[in-house]
């Protein structure tokens, strides 16, 4: 931490044997050009995150481990990050990711493994993942004035909505598949820490 930006990802690159234009390159890719000469432990929090990214890219890893990256972040820091884990992944590295926001699992990841003192629970796609813990299988509908109406999502429901479709009447129509964290909750009976 009492090293720079720069000289902290320096020191990183000759560790791995990287050549140190990909510095500057790693720096402009997490937005850490600005901050090359300032003293790590003089950043926030949230461009520290950024720092330990950009020394993991450095390497152009095939795999890319990482711990809780947007931990306590404001919504727009975390967006960045998450950004730059989408980038890595469109690129072709493998993502490991260890989270206990829900949210992010859902947004970054193609498979999660939900975890309960130590084992595994729930294997999947977050997507497949939710549709299978939907107990309540119903459609939701939010009309215009308001009110709300639930209606079983079965065939026989379909005139129903279309009736409602016809007159303009939904402001919103939803289905009742919970999130991960429902289900998680739902797993193990207990809250995040």
């Amino acid at each position: 931490e009492r090293f720079s930006v720069y000289d902290n990802l320096k020191f990183y690159a000759r560790l791995f044997s990287v050549p140190y234009k990909k510095i500057d390159e790693a720096l402009e890719k997490t937005n850490l050009a600005q901050a090359k000469k300032t003293v790590v432990s003089n950043l926030s929090k949230g461009m520290r995150n950024r720092v330990n990214l950009c020394r993991a890219l450095l390497k152009e890893p095939d795999i890319l481990i990482l711990d809780e990256p947007a931990s306590g972040l404001d919504p727009a820091t975390a967006k960045e990050i998450h950004s730059l884990i989408l980038q890595q992944r469109e690129k072709g590295t493998t993502v490991f990711l260890t989270t206990h926001n829900m949210t992010e699992a859902d947004k970054l990841c193609d498979n999660v493994a939900l975890l309960n003192l130590g084992s595994i629970v729930e294997y999947g796609n977050p997507k497949d993942i939710c549709r299978r813990y939907n107990h309540q299988n119903k459609i939701v509908v939010r009309k215009k004035d308001g009110k709300i109406m639930e209606f079983p999502n079965k065939k026989t429901s379909g005139e129903q909505l279309k009736t409602l479709m016809e007159q303009e009447e939904i402001s919103a129509i939803h289905s009742t598949e919970p999130d991960l964290e429902t289900v998680f909750l739902e797993l193990t009976g207990r809250r995040f820490s």
